[in-house]
């Protein structure tokens, strides 16, 4: 009778999502192995019954499972972890929003040997981590491959991750549009929203939407509820950048009085110093991050700036622009056909609308350019019909 109430207890504790992993774990290692749903039945588990087990149709007691498991080479460690494996991807979730890279170590192994769907979202979700993209990518390629088999649950998170993928690989629009979306199937899974929202802000911020703030107030709600575990410096921080380059002096300091962390808080001093015209003559350059150090430079000095801008540790559209500052100084012909042949196309190329506004216009008024209006028109034109869509994220 022990027996029967274990497997009761078993039964209902259970998440019906982890069978389903376990449904499409069988079923991966049965064909690996070429073998039909024959091969695998006996007089205890008929050829209907695997069937539904692996469509997910029903939950098997311990004892079928461990015998249809040992007959495609599936462990009973690997039983132990599929049947929880929910638990373990709402923990990954946890570890990616504090960037834990020590802790999702010791996860790994229980990965070892599996592939389905979950396994392969929650590895997605540790090379998001490590910002291995290349990996993410793989990871992404095989989900789709299994998007079918994907319950509403699995589905929902993978949307948020993917959103996030394209966060980091500048498909800003479509990144946003996966987003929406998971928040709107999102069943408060702990930590995720917080995660989405703040993604979302960031692409506000890459773009320069103004919905930059309602991502940043739904921040300060969520706050609410996860208190110190939610730490929005870094929002703090970008809010405060956005705000210079609105030129917003009043939004500014009140949020760069909410920056704690010291280094943020040092570059906002730098770059509000540029931003009003005063130049700084005595700083440490060591301790600003890279991209307070090359806009410093070019304010105040030229001396290695482009290898400085080359060598540093910034993404691709800030060296492009920092590199078309510098030409700009020194050779207005050069600037023009760089900002025509290399920065306005692949801002557009990486949807990014507000830098590409922003070279445009440096095309029309900084430099100028005779019988050149109409094109720019018509370009100005087609850039707004191609980020019609940036207006609603």
């Amino acid at each position: 009778m022990n027996d029967l109430k274990e497997e009761i207890i078993r039964r209902f504790s259970s998440d019906k999502t982890n069978y389903e992993a376990i449904g499409a774990e069988i079923k991966r290692h049965r064909l690996a192995m070429s073998k039909t749903l024959q091969h695998i039945a006996d007089k205890d588990c008929s050829v209907s019954y695997l069937c539904k087990i692996e469509r997910n149709q029903v939950k098997p007691s311990i004892k079928y499972l461990e015998e249809i498991c040992k007959k495609v080479n599936i462990t009973k460690d690997n039983i132990e972890y599929l049947l929880s494996s929910k638990n373990l991807l709402l923990e990954s979730i946890k570890l990616f929003y504090f960037k834990d890279s020590k802790a999702k170590e010791k996860y790994k192994e229980s990965l070892e040997g599996l592939e389905n769907y979950r396994t392969e979202l929650i590895r997605l979700i540790f090379n998001l981590i490590d910002n291995d993209f290349n990996a993410a990518g793989a990871n992404i390629s095989k989900i789709w491959n299994l998007i079918s088999s994907l319950n509403d649950f699995d589905l929902m998170v993978f949307a948020g991750f993917f959103g996030i993928y394209k966060y980091y690989i500048k498909d800003y629009v479509e990144g946003a549009e996966y987003l929406k979306l998971a928040l709107e199937f999102n069943n408060e899974v702990l930590y995720f929203r917080p995660i989405i929202y703040k993604y979302l802000f960031m692409i506000c911020f890459q773009i320069g939407s103004k919905s930059i703030y309602n991502y940043y107030k739904l921040l300060e709600q969520e706050r609410i509820k996860y208190g110190e575990n939610l730490d929005l410096d870094e929002i703090y921080y970008h809010l405060a950048l956005f705000y210079i380059e609105e030129k917003n002096e009043k939004a500014y300091k009140e949020t760069k009085i909410k920056v704690c962390n010291k280094i943020y808080s040092y570059n906002l001093d730098i770059l509000y110093s540029l931003s009003k015209g005063h130049k700084i003559k005595e700083i440490d350059l060591i301790s600003l991050n890279d991209y307070t150090k090359i806009a410093y430079l070019i304010n105040t000095s030229d001396e290695n700036l482009l290898e400085t801008i080359n060598s540093s540790n910034i993404d691709i559209d800030s060296k492009i622009y920092f590199k078309y500052l510098y030409l700009k100084k020194h050779d207005l012909e050069q600037a023009y056909n760089f900002l025509m042949d290399i920065a306005y196309p692949y801002a557009v190329l990486k949807d990014i609308y507000h830098r590409a506004r922003y070279f445009l216009n440096e095309m029309i008024y900084s430099i100028h350019r005779p019988n050149k209006y109409k094109k720019f028109f018509d370009m100005y034109i087609e850039l707004d019909k191609t980020y019609e869509a940036i207006k609603n994220i």
